[in-house]
């Protein structure tokens, strides 16, 4: 029920997909004492680079029959938005504006970049 009512609301319509990411630094290190045979663990974790990527998405007009016959594939079950860009849902999709990653859940051209400057 849900999934009906969320395409009904983006048929014919444009939406803003946002996703954000979050590189860390993590050291992870072992110390093994000798004396009595135990391991201790240390965990530190540093926030490198954070971003929001958005890309406009412009679905095309969805008859009941458009959105019954998807809702009935499964795939909008699990997803935010209830479509998933990459799957079936993607022949609801009249135009993007942006990036086609950054609406699967992770912009991979932006996210090359930012680790490329995190491991320089």
């Amino acid at each position: 029920a849900h999934a009906v009512e969320m395409l009904r609301k983006l048929s014919g319509s444009w939406h803003e997909v946002h996703t954000g990411v979050s590189i860390y630094r993590v050291d992870y290190s072992i110390t093994d004492d000798t004396t009595n045979g135990t391991s201790n663990t240390s965990i530190s974790s540093e926030l490198v680079s954070s971003f929001t990527d958005t890309t406009r998405v412009k679905f095309g007009t969805l008859g009941k029959e458009d959105v019954r016959a998807y809702v009935e594939t499964g795939e909008p079950m699990d997803k935010a938005g209830s479509y998933g860009i990459q799957g079936v849902g993607g022949q609801l999709v009249e135009r993007i504006e942006g990036d086609f990653f950054t609406v699967m859940g992770l912009p991979m051209h932006r996210l090359s970049m930012e680790l490329a400057k995190a491991l320089s």
